[in-house]
């Protein structure tokens, strides 16, 4: 996407952000005897080895050259995972600008073999062009001392050593008082200071989208396999529903049917499209007959190697997002469905009255 589009991309499901990295840090967990750091507490210091040592410096790195004595982000990524790749090179930029020589910045990853082992690790480092550290958490000391369970995980350390915030997901995230974490980036760097955040909730980017005019994109559809552009599939007349999801996803196997027999119930003003995350034949296979089991009654096109969830920011599924009549992103559900026909109902009552 944007200036990455050159890059060439390994693709991986949602569901590697999930269950795959679960698993991966549960096994970790078990070897690691580091304990999470309290939030205002000094964070400890350990050496680690490089995996970006080519562009971004020495081949081990010993944190207790740096803490205490400038403030420092840790950040943990993916390689491969295109929003993770696109934060990094936002925060090496921003690290840039307010200068090197005020903050520090460290990437942080678990090399997985053989799909994302260490040189597959270093090969994206060098296409994405890397130039600070990265630090090989083997054993998951620093996933564990972070509490990380999802990536991209932003974590600022202040001059003092001290864990201010772990948890962030963007750049614009709001912390408080309209300070986004980009913002609260800049005076650490500046002051060498910041309040105690702790561990942030749970961030969902697809948020980012609201008040926006709703991303265009083409996909074939499940059914046939023709092309069709997303925009002339909105109804301006209606509220539109773009529901992210996958057949491997437990809870977008219990929640959809039930959305699909709401919707044959025949309620008036809604316009149901779905988005089915395909990333192979047998998927293909699966889902089109997940969909003709239950007989849905709303159109499915394809997201392949997740282009249209990437392009709408979908971190988990499923994901619902909620598009008033003149095609702009009202709303995204993706804490949980269970309220899914009260919230449809009144998002209607609002954007239907304030189109009429």
């Amino acid at each position: 996407m944007g200036s990455h589009s050159v890059l060439r991309r390994v693709r991986l499901p949602l569901a590697f952000l999930g269950l795959g990295l679960l698993l991966a840090i549960a096994v970790a967990q078990e070897r690691s005897s580091a304990q999470p750091v309290v939030p205002g507490g000094l964070f400890p210091a350990s050496t680690y080895a490089n995996l970006n040592a080519a562009a971004g410096g020495a081949e081990k790195i010993d944190l207790a050259h740096y803490l205490g004595k400038k403030p420092v982000i840790l950040y943990y990524w993916i390689a491969t995972n295109t929003r993770s790749e696109q934060l990094f090179l936002q925060l090496q930029d921003l690290v840039q600008d307010v200068g090197t020589d005020r903050i520090a910045l460290f990437g942080v990853a678990v090399p997985r073999p053989p799909a994302l082992g260490e040189d597959q690790i270093r090969e994206r480092l060098s296409a994405l062009g890397i130039r600070v550290p990265v630090l090989n958490d083997e054993g998951f000391r620093l996933g564990k001392q972070l509490l990380v369970n999802s990536v991209p995980n932003i974590t600022v350390i202040d001059t003092g050593g001290r864990l201010r915030l772990s948890n962030g997901a963007s750049l614009s995230q709001v912390l408080g008082y309209k300070l986004d974490l980009g913002q609260a980036i800049r005076r650490t760097a500046e002051t060498g200071q910041l309040m105690t955040y702790g561990y942030l909730d749970r961030y969902f980017p697809v948020r980012e989208l609201e008040g926006a005019k709703c991303p265009d994109f083409t996909a074939p559809m499940l059914e046939d396999s023709v092309e069709r552009r997303w925009h002339s599939l909105l109804d301006d007349s209606k509220v539109n529903v773009l529901i992210f999801w996958s057949v491997d996803c437990g809870h977008c196997r219990k929640s959809l049917p039930e959305i699909n027999a709401w919707l044959k119930g025949d309620p008036g003003g809604v316009n149901i499209v779905s988005c089915a995350s395909v990333t192979s034949e047998t998927v293909k296979t699966k889902t089109r007959e997940f969909c003709k089991l239950n007989d849905f009654r709303f159109p499915t096109l394809v997201d392949s190697n997740a282009e249209i969830s990437d392009l709408y920011r979908v971190t988990t599924t499923p994901t619902i997002v909620i598009i008033g009549p003149d095609g702009v992103v009202d709303s995204a559900i993706v804490s949980g469905l269970s309220d899914f026909v009260g919230t449809i109902e009144k998002r209607k009552k609002t954007l239907l009255g304030a189109a009429g």
